[in-house]
């Protein structure tokens, strides 16, 4: 669920663009009108809106990814990034955030549709 945010390359998004709070409440429709939809919430958001919307409205968020144009790949030339990452956790530390918060983490590498 990502909010459309300026680029490098493109500022026609403004800075006054999507609310946490505007995005929340859009993340609580959709809850309540598709219940059984996925809900990724993006490393894009920041930790404390992460921590809050995964027990109301989200069903999965990300953890340890790399969002930079080419990262993923070790022959191609590393590019810009193309998202600014605001919620840095490790993998381990927003699993132990997630139990502290009593939910119970399911680690996934991969997910097929």
């Amino acid at each position: 669920m990502p909010r459309l945010r300026p680029t490098k390359c493109d500022d026609s998004v403004g800075s006054d663009g999507v609310s946490e709070k505007e995005l929340f409440a859009v993340l609580c429709a959709y809850r309540i009108f598709l219940p059984y939809a996925n809900i990724t919430i993006s490393t894009r958001e920041s930790e404390k809106f992460r921590n809050g919307v995964v027990g109301v409205a989200a069903s999965k968020i990300s953890a340890g990814v790399s969002v930079g144009v080419g990262e993923h790949s070790e022959d191609e030339k590393k590019g810009d990034g193309q998202f600014i990452i605001s919620d840095c956790r490790d993998v381990e530390q927003i699993y132990t955030d997630m139990k502290a918060l009593g939910l119970a983490p399911v680690m996934s590498n991969h997910i097929y549709v």
